[in-house]
């Protein structure tokens, strides 16, 4: 880093959304530097987006072993030293999503060059999906190794896990995006009259560059989370029990209990961060949400089975480290098939539905062989950082696309952090467990 970083050049970056939308801006960020020879300055956290999280990087992440573990890739430091003995004032500029190298020499460069300090506002997926396989490495590197969270964030999160295999020797995470912020910005439809179209309506008009909401063709192009009864039919479809135990990681969920009684009827070894930690454990963490969502992310990592109700960026982010890390199964929905099928649930058999479900979740059980390389988001799918093996294909070609389309379209504005044959044996190996 040190022959290949130029004088003079730094890189600001302020990441945008939730944690795990600020993640893939710090993942990037290094690249980006990398790409244009620059000094890196320590990202800067969103604090504006919809949880007014007011923490900085290193509250978060432990920000000198991010700098010493990439020390041989990247100059980094933790802020953008004086200009004339005054305070620098870098140029902001904001690059077109998906920019690739080419992009990044052209409307990057000059201006760093010009100025010798540049800030890249908003940054999320402004970087190119595909590269060539160094700098996907460098991705993994920054990723998988560099970004750790701070000690206490690591302790808890580990005591967590613990309290969870106390009560049962396995057990399921399931991400639940369910937050108001996530319904109205996906502009989907649930049942709740005009109640729920006033206030889900008023909070969707935060994103002026949204369209006009249309329920109905987002739910057909499979764009709906699921609501926690729909995970919970889906889960019990699968072959998991009653008995099975559930963590769930979620914000503050729509129509609360209310919402959530159907899941907890379907499983009611039902669990979270609040229900198995003490308010006085919690506390440092509690009114940041951010770090809470850091102690999910430590947990969703650490189960057996992680299922997630969206296929957003905390389902792809995790589906990505489970394949890095020696590989375990991230079960999301298969939404477009699906959300038929919940409509006709009740003119159906519990057997004919179920097995239905079995089948359309094909390709969506984060088996490793789901994607093929190169396909889907490099977060998700970290095909460059993997050893591959050539084998049989077991993954019904057509379910197989419709999970590659599911990842490559979905874009978001503001994370608002929004079966192979071998798959019913683990299940039942589950079970017996």
């Amino acid at each position: 880093a040190d022959i290949k970083t130029l004088p003079d050049r730094y890189l600001l970056i302020a990441t945008s959304g939730g944690l795990n939308q600020q993640r893939t801006g710090i993942i990037d960020a290094v690249v980006a530097a990398y790409l244009l020879n620059a000094t890196l300055v320590i990202p800067r956290l969103d604090q504006q987006s919809y949880w007014k999280d007011t923490s900085c990087f290193a509250e978060i992440f432990d920000v000198n072993w991010f700098i010493s573990y990439l020390s041989r890739d990247v100059e980094i430091i933790k802020e953008l030293p004086p200009k004339g003995g005054k305070a620098w004032i870098p140029r902001t500029i904001r690059v077109p999503r998906k920019c690739d190298p080419t992009c990044y020499e052209t409307r990057v460069l000059p201006v760093l060059n010009r100025t010798q300090a540049v800030e890249l506002t908003k940054f999320d997926y402004r970087l190119s999906n595909r590269l060539d396989t160094e700098l996907q490495k460098l991705r993994c590197r920054v990723n998988y190794h560099a970004l750790r969270f701070t000690d206490p964030i690591l302790k808890m999160g580990k005591l967590l896990v613990e309290r969870m295999k106390m009560k049962a020797k396995h057990f399921i995470a399931l991400h639940l995006r369910f937050e108001p912020d996530m319904l109205a910005f996906s502009g989907c439809y649930y049942g709740g009259g005009d109640k729920e179209r006033a206030e889900l309506g008023a909070i969707r008009k935060r994103w002026k560059t949204l369209h006009a909401s249309n329920p109905e063709k987002v739910r057909r192009n499979g764009k709906c989370p699921l609501t926690p009864e729909e995970v919970g039919l889906m889960l019990r479809a699968l072959g998991f029990g009653s008995d099975v135990h559930v963590y769930v990681a979620s914000g503050d969920v729509y129509g609360g209990e209310e919402s959530l009684a159907p899941l907890k009827g379907l499983f009611p070894n039902f669990h979270s961060k609040q229900t198995i930690a003490t308010k006085e454990e919690l506390a440092q963490f509690s009114s940041f949400s951010g770090r809470m969502a850091a102690l999910d992310y430590i947990v969703c990592d650490e189960t057996d089975v992680f299922v997630a109700n969206n296929n957003g960026n905390m389902a792809r982010m995790l589906a990505g480290r489970r394949r890095y890390f020696g590989h375990k199964p991230t079960i999301r929905p298969n939404a477009k098939k699906l959300y038929k099928l919940f409509l006709d649930r009740n003119n159906m058999t519990w057997e004919e539905f179920s097995s239905r479900v079995r089948t359309y979740q094909i390709g969506f059980m984060g088996e490793p062989n789901e994607m093929k390389p190169g396909k889907g988001e490099f977060h998700e799918n970290p095909d460059s950082c993997l050893c591959q093996a050539k084998g049989i294909e077991t993954i019904e070609e057509k379910n197989r696309k419709d999970a590659v389309e599911m990842s490559d379209e979905y874009q978001s504005i503001e994370d608002p952090d929004w079966i192979d044959v071998d798959y019913l044996y683990k299940i039942e190996e589950f079970m017996s467990d």
